[in-house]
């Protein structure tokens, strides 16, 4: 919106203030003034015919008062402002006043006569045979009003178009070199330096006219200054600073600023040892040094890690070193990622070391489990056979608990084996990973037979070590556990492949409900955690994609040089 436009606006909105004012003080006026008069009438008409009817009353000789009143109404003809009602004693209309001829080609609106018209007054006689009726009548007067007020109207609406015309005119005249001012600040912005503006005939757009000039030549002069500077220090992010022979700073560059924290005025004329780390000697000798890590200390304190590299600043008329360039590139990023590339390698081998020691220690369970209790569970087993076998017929309620504790002891044996089997798959040690994920699934078949299954192997998978396999193992059953218990999926798809360059790629996928991965609180639900920990220990990459309602796929990765 143009400021010609938005002042034209603001003269209308006024104008229109007053005009809205101006009208509702003319409306108050003329309602009052119509309702003065139309009272007034209604008022003086009562009062006359009062008169007649008791002059009538007083002087019987003139005849009956209603005939007498009637005479006078139908002499009187029409009164301002007033409709007269005569009635007999049975209440038929006898005489009723004629219909007001004034101004009747006029036809004021709705909205004028309900804004001026008085309330309506009714006076009643009662006279001696019959009743006599005034009702004032505002039709007349309201008819006389509108006639003004439409003038002014017609008035007032083609003063209000002409000034709005008058004044958006004028703007646009007076604005015009604002459109020169902006140009010219436009060609500042697009780097046109040469703008100016000339002199234009009001004062006041004149003076902001040379402060302009002023500002753009001092803005040239100032641009082409630091053009010649920005040559040495816009040239590179690094910091750069120089010293002379004797190591004070001389020149202090923005990056070195911003690295260190001195500003120039803080630093130059300092000694460059203010930088150095206690116990650290400056590295000068007049010699050129080329990507050195050593470290600084800031304004603050900080240590920071720096590669610097240095020439020396050479007086090119007599060949004598004046100087030292140092040029230092802060390196704390790279350190800090080579110090937790380190850790993650420490996290990596102690983690991979953590769970070789727990499949251990479930691989020595199991066997106990199955060597020593699986013997005690058949012994117990076998004594109550016997036991049952012999008091059948003398002894059937001994018969009867011995059936109950063989019943004990082979559930107790199925549980064992199914705990034996979680612990340690015994198939993973004698067949090889891909048999023992072909038995896993026929038992999750078994224990949901609403769930299909889908297994595919491709690749040379035979010979995997056993850690890599019990992490694949353990990887696939965390998630096919996760699956058949919360996405209420009816699709498992399980996908092990191993391409030609050996690299070892596992697809764990259903099409059950979803979830928002970023939602999932993983200090309570460690399976996704434990997935992504034995995939890192085994360098490998861990994606899971998942949207709500659109199902779940966890891919594993292996590179070949981590499956040994």
């Amino acid at each position: 919106m143009s400021l010609r436009f938005r002042l034209n606006l603001l003269v209308t909105v006024l104008l229109l203030l007053f005009m809205a004012v101006m009208g509702v003080a003319l409306v108050k006026e003329t309602r009052v003034s119509i309702r003065e008069g139309v009272e007034s009438a209604t008022h003086v008409t009562t009062q006359m015919l009062d008169r007649v009817i008791v002059s009538a009353f007083m002087s019987p000789e003139l005849g009956p008062p209603g005939e007498v009143l009637q005479q006078f109404l139908t002499s009187l003809g029409r009164v301002r402002s007033t409709d007269i009602y005569l009635y007999d004693y049975q209440g038929r209309l006898v005489y009723q006043s004629p219909q007001s001829t004034f101004k009747t080609e006029e036809s004021p609106p709705q909205w004028f006569v309900d804004l001026v018209a008085p309330e309506q007054e009714i006076m009643e006689r009662h006279i001696q045979g019959g009743s006599m009726r005034v009702v004032s009548n505002s039709s007349g007067a309201i008819r006389e009003a509108w006639d003004g007020v439409e003038m002014r109207l017609w008035i007032s609406g083609t003063l209000f178009l002409v000034l709005n015309l008058g004044v958006y005119w004028t703007l646009g005249r007076a604005l015009r070199p604002v459109e020169k001012i902006m140009d010219a600040i436009h060609r500042m912005e697009q780097g046109d330096l040469t703008a100016r503006l000339e002199k234009f005939s009001l004062p006041e757009i004149n003076r902001i006219g040379q402060s302009f000039n002023r500002m753009a030549q001092s803005l040239e002069t100032r641009t082409e200054e630091n053009r010649r500077l920005a040559l040495i220090v816009q040239q590179t992010n690094d910091a750069i600073m120089i010293h002379d022979t004797n190591g004070n700073i001389s020149f202090w560059n923005p990056a070195a600023e911003r690295l260190f924290g001195y500003a120039p005025q803080d630093i130059i004329g300092q000694s460059a040892a203010v930088l150095m780390p206690e116990g650290q000697d400056l590295e000068t000798a007049h010699r050129a040094i080329e990507g050195r890590d050593t470290q600084r200390i800031t304004r603050d304190g900080r240590v920071v890690d720096i590669s610097l590299s240095v020439a020396p600043l050479v007086n090119p008329h007599d060949g004598c070193v004046i100087g030292e360039i140092c040029s230092m590139r802060d390196i704390t990023e790279r350190k800090q990622a080579e110090e937790a590339e380190r850790k993650l390698e420490e996290n990596r081998q102690l983690t991979h070391l953590i769970q070789r020691h727990i499949e251990e220690e479930r691989r020595s369970l199991a066997r106990e489990l199955h060597d020593e209790l699986g013997q005690y569970v058949t012994a117990i087993k076998t004594f109550a056979v016997a036991i049952a076998n012999k008091t059948r017929e003398p002894m059937p309620e001994v018969a009867s608990s011995a059936a109950t504790i063989v019943a004990a002891a082979e559930h107790i044996y199925d549980d064992m084996h199914n705990i034996i089997r979680h612990l340690r798959p015994g198939a993973l040690d004698n067949l090889g990973l891909t048999e023992t994920l072909r038995d896993a699934v026929a038992d999750w078949q078994q224990q949901h037979p609403d769930m299909r299954f889908t297994l595919n192997f491709s690749g040379a998978l035979e010979r995997l070590s056993e850690s890599l396999a019990i992490n694949l193992y353990r990887i696939v059953q965390e998630a096919v556990t996760n699956a058949l218990r919360h996405s209420g999926a009816s699709q498992i798809t399980i996908t092990l492949a191993r391409d030609e360059g050996g690299t070892l790629d596992l697809t764990i996928q259903d099409n059950g409900r979803g979830m928002n991965p970023h939602t999932v609180d993983q200090s309570r639900h460690f399976g996704l955690l434990g997935m992504k920990e034995r995939v890192q220990a085994l360098r490998g990459q861990f994606d899971l994609n998942s949207k709500p309602g659109e199902g779940t796929c966890i891919r594993v990765n292996i590179p070949e040089q981590e499956q040994a």
